[in-house]
């Protein structure tokens, strides 16, 4: 399987600074791609959310350029998956720590969501902290993240401690990678599909985004190569400001095709 891929990250009007990161990043293995997809949205009520959303993405960029080559020598499909989980871990465990540090040495309060995903063959691998969401859009449109909201955690059933309801309004985020005391990331799995796109992106890019609009903006038999990728960012990018989107905007694209 081949990703086709296109990607923006721009600054709103809210903060002087973008406080958003962005990784996108494919390689081969033998003759077949694998591809690391990486959102991170610094948390918009704390000051300096882009060095907590940069020192991320650094940490996943060196893990793609270092670690992946190791783990993808593993031929089990179960051990892979335990291996590259396992990694993403430490990964997590170890930036939530330094940047935790950070804030406490200068006084700050700092931390990023985290959506990490990962394509290997007909597999795709997801690192979740956060609320900045995946989808996958083909005949239909499938949110494979969710929000880590305490509103979006009732609303499905999820059982939330009273300290927790306590300490949160119903939007702010339950966990974020230097923020929280512990973090807890969620790890999913599942079969990537042929001629499907995967969009990664913070909330500023799907606030005032519908299902039916991702489904017709992004329709994989409509952007058949790279420009026509970028193309329905730049018009879908430009609709949201027009609608009066302020925060900061970061999306990715992979368009998966036929070898």
């Amino acid at each position: 399987m081949r990703y086709l891929i296109a990607g923006q990250s721009e600054k709103g009007k809210r903060k002087g600074v973008n406080q958003d990161s962005i990784l996108l990043v494919k390689d081969l293995f033998f003759g077949q791609e694998y591809l690391l997809a990486v959102v991170c949205d610094g948390m918009g009520g704390l000051k300096s959310g882009e060095l907590a959303s940069k020192a991320v993405v650094r940490f996943f960029s060196e893990w793609f350029e270092k670690t992946v080559p190791e783990i993808l020598t593993e031929q089990n499909e179960e051990e892979f998956e335990d291996r590259l989980y396992d990694s993403w871990e430490v990964l997590l465990q170890n930036v939530h720590e330094k940047i935790k540090k950070y804030g406490h040495d200068n006084g700050i309060q700092i931390g990023t969501t985290v959506t990490a995903l990962f394509l290997w063959g007909a597999e795709y691998y997801i690192a979740h902290i956060g609320d900045s969401r995946i989808y996958e859009i083909n005949q239909d449109v499938v949110q494979l993240t969710r929000d880590q909201t305490l509103s979006c955690f009732e609303k499905q059933g999820t059982q939330v401690n009273e300290d927790a309801k306590k300490k949160n309004s119903s939007g702010v985020l339950l966990q974020g990678v230097g923020a929280s005391e512990k973090i807890y990331p969620v790890y999913v799995s599942g079969k990537a599909k042929e001629k499907a796109v995967y969009l990664l992106c913070s909330d500023g890019f799907r606030h005032l985004l519908s299902s039916s609009e991702l489904a017709e903006w992004f329709c994989p038999e409509e952007m058949p190569d790279e420009k026509s990728m970028a193309e329905k960012l730049d018009c879908a990018i430009n609709a949201i400001r027009n609608r009066g989107e302020k925060d900061d905007i970061s999306v990715l694209l992979i368009r998966t095709a036929n070898d």
